[in-house]
């Protein structure tokens, strides 16, 4: 995993009120074998709010297809996936992981579905439905983060 993602201040990421779903798929990857190279997690600054997402990329040599793939989660939709071709800026469109029920899926169950996908190239035939142990927990923080961050130009500072 990055520890310190690009464009953040070392440390940054670890204060995401979403980092520990972050933790918690990256060991459930590592431990099934299937690590991403690149694991990003951040937020969007939007009207109104913002996003929690995380981005999991498997480049070429981290999968037995002709390229690699990219996973996204952001906390309104869940989990999609798009396959990416020899370089990264060419992807299929991101499509919904419909077999991940959840927003916040089992990482277990992340880590399944990327297993599949990175060593078959196709989606699993199978269906999860559990939610993470932790998610009311990291819903409730992030809500928390909301109502505390400083907005780019906004006058709003909390204590986060």
């Amino acid at each position: 995993m990055i520890l310190n993602p690009p464009g953040l201040t070392p440390g940054a990421a670890q204060r995401l009120p979403h980092w520990p779903y972050v933790q918690a798929v990256d060991e459930a990857l590592a431990e099934r074998g299937v690590p991403p190279g690149t694991v990003r997690a951040d937020r969007t600054y939007q009207p109104g709010g913002n996003t929690m997402y995380i981005v999991l990329v498997w480049d070429t040599s981290r999968t037995a297809g002709v390229g690699g793939m990219r996973f996204n989660w952001k906390e309104e939709t869940g989990w999609a996936y798009a396959l990416l071709g020899v370089s990264p800026s060419i992807a299929t469109p991101a499509r919904p992981l419909t077999a991940l029920h959840r927003v916040f899926a089992a990482p277990d169950d992340v880590a399944e579905v990327a297993d599949h996908l990175v060593r078959n190239w196709r989606t699993p035939n199978s269906e999860y439905g559990a939610e993470w142990g932790q998610a009311a927990q990291v819903r409730a923080t992030i809500e928390k983060f909301r109502a505390t961050v400083k907005e780019p130009g906004g006058l709003r500072t909390g204590a986060w």
